[in-house]
């Protein structure tokens, strides 16, 4: 399975269980394609399985495997694709918490100290 294939594997395991989470990745990982087209002129078709591993870790270059990473990780603000954490992205995750607290909720697990802080902020 290329990397490219896994990523869509998990945007589409994803919606199985949370439409709303699998869009909100969606967005900002075409956000993310669309942003590197503009200033690179890398095309979506162009977008390397892999790069060289020294340049995805500094977030310099593009590729499936960086965006398969985040998705992954469950990285909900997509930081590992040089997002930063937005007010519109807290307010969505309140919602999903709220929509979703079965699969989502205050006690979900997650290594992220932010995300982990806005949950327990807001969820009371």
């Amino acid at each position: 399975m290329s990397w490219q294939e896994y990523a869509v594997f998990l945007l589409e395991s994803i919606e199985i269980y949370n439409r709303d989470l699998m869009l909100h990745y969606y967005r900002k990982i075409k956000k993310f394609m669309i942003w590197h087209r503009n200033k690179y002129g890398v095309a979506f078709e162009d977008i390397p399985d892999v790069a060289e591993p020294r340049l995805e870790n500094q977030k310099k270059v593009i590729s499936w495997r960086r965006i398969a990473r985040a998705i992954e990780k469950n990285d909900f603000y997509l930081r590992k694709l040089s997002f930063a954490q937005t007010k519109n992205d807290d307010r969505e995750l309140m919602q999903l918490i709220h929509k979703w607290d079965n699969l989502l909720n205050k006690s979900t697990i997650t290594d992220d100290k932010t995300l982990q802080k806005v949950i327990q902020e807001n969820y009371k």
